[in-house]
């Protein structure tokens, strides 16, 4: 039981890291805008020692699952959200059991990559209605965000941070794992 507590607290602070980096957007639109970015470096060691100490298959959806019931409980959450938090979450989880099978340093890297694409699937619902729901941002957040407005997730710039996002989380992950030992003992005892 107490190795189930100390997963689902790790999955927990990978929600916790993630979470804290979308606050920051209330405070500048750089924030705003860059939070995945920022979400891809803060959010990797939780991850990464998840996957270290619990190499177990459902750990990348437990954490994408925890970070759509956040995101439900105060009110940030949509379909598209929902959808973004399952789907990368199962890709996650496909792309650890292709490189290594739950226990492999190259299948961490690269689930780490599709989880760090969670955070974009929450500005999908700008492309549904670009305006307005920028309007509505602007008026919740202030003057500062209808100064940089022109930019704010234009087509150029969403290209650029997914693919910023990638690169850090990939960069991230491979530092974290350089000495990558999984534990060998790896199945929750649950008593």
């Amino acid at each position: 039981m107490e190795r189930a507590i100390k997963a689902l607290l790790l999955a927990l602070l990978y929600v916790v890291a993630v979470s804290v980096m979308e606050l920051f957007g209330f405070y500048h639109p750089v924030f705003w805008t860059y939070s995945a970015v920022l979400a891809s470096v803060a959010a990797a060691w939780p991850y990464y020692k998840l996957c270290q100490r619990f190499p177990l298959p459902g750990l990348a959806i437990l954490c994408a699952v925890l970070l759509l019931l956040l995101n439900l409980l105060v009110g940030q959450g949509h379909e598209y959200f929902a959808i973004g938090c399952i789907g990368f979450g199962c890709i996650a989880e496909v792309l650890r059991k292709i490189f290594g099978n739950y226990r492999g340093r190259t299948g961490v890297i690269a689930s780490y990559a599709a989880m760090s694409l969670i955070p974009f699937s929450k500005s999908i619902v700008l492309w549904k209605d670009y305006d307005a729901t920028l309007e509505l941002i602007i008026s919740r957040m202030g003057d500062i965000y209808a100064a940089v407005r022109g930019y704010m997730l234009s087509r150029y710039m969403a290209i650029g941070m997914v693919i910023l996002t990638l690169i850090l989380a990939v960069l991230t992950m491979w530092i974290l794992t350089r000495n990558w030992h999984p534990r060998d003992d790896y199945h929750l005892i649950i008593e």
